[in-house]
């Protein structure tokens, strides 16, 4: 008889405004986060409180944060457009490969469309190598950020990202584009991926881009529209993902 596939715990994705950022809550997602990525306190509380509101991904039994990931939107110097920003994606390494900031972000990204359902969204990110090769993955097209862009478009793009590295105080490299966001990598962090996964051809864009990337503290910024093309991508990534079989105890 086969074995039968190991049931996926059951998770819940639940939005908490900025109002509800207690020092406690925002305590409970930093002890969390820092165990991934080693962040001083003051620093993750400052961009917290930047920010509208934290999707926290939640296990249902026994009742658990597995995971998190903060969400605004910001003015675009484009036509009936607007941009989404989406920041600190954390989610713990065994609940993993469950597209949880996939669907997140689709959530967001419709509570805005529903708010103002004739403007065109933008979304934009500062990622780590992991959270780069999970989203870029799962997209049809995307674009780095370019410190000196070659287009109208790029241009209003690169504008918002200059604001959010003001209101963050990150500073960007004027030769490479990268964030210097002094958030760095946990040894366990990064033994806990395999090869395969730095081999993944999103992860190859990511390390060519930031070859120091382990080290050097520092992000990628990124962006793409939410068009037609990336919307069927996104959805499709969010199906594969959940129809898997839940990960065995340990597996990285």
């Amino acid at each position: 008889m086969r074995e039968r596939a190991a049931r996926a715990p059951r998770l819940r994705i639940r939005g908490i405004p900025r109002r509800a950022f207690t020092p406690a809550f925002l305590g409970e997602l930093h002890a969390m986060s820092n165990r991934l990525m080693a962040e001083e306190f003051d620093h993750f509380c400052e961009h917290a409180m930047t920010n509208e509101v934290v999707h926290v991904f939640e296990r249902a039994d026994p009742p658990a944060i597995v995971g998190f990931q903060f969400w605004k939107t910001a003015p675009i110097e484009l036509p009936r457009a607007r941009a989404i920003v989406g920041g600190k994606l954390r989610i713990l390494p065994e609940f993993r490969g469950r597209a949880l900031h996939l669907r997140a972000g689709l959530r967001f990204y419709g509570q805005a469309q529903l708010l103002h359902p004739r403007t065109r969204f933008y979304r934009l990110s500062l990622a780590s190598i992991f959270g780069f090769t999970s989203i870029a993955s799962a997209l049809a097209e995307y674009r780095l950020f370019e410190p000196q862009p070659r287009d109208d478009e790029g241009r209003a793009v690169s504008a918002v990202f200059q604001r959010l590295a003001q209101d963050n105080h990150y500073e960007i490299d004027p030769a490479s584009g990268l964030f210097l966001v002094r958030i760095f990598m946990t040894d366990e962090t990064l033994a806990r991926y395999p090869d395969s996964f730095f081999a993944k051809p999103a992860a190859r864009v990511y390390a060519a881009a930031n070859p120091d990337y382990r080290t050097n503290g520092s992000y990628v910024g990124f962006w793409f529209r939410f068009s037609r093309r990336n919307l069927v991508s996104l959805v499709r990534a969010i199906r594969r993902a959940r129809s898997r079989p839940a990960r065995p105890a340990g597996e990285r």
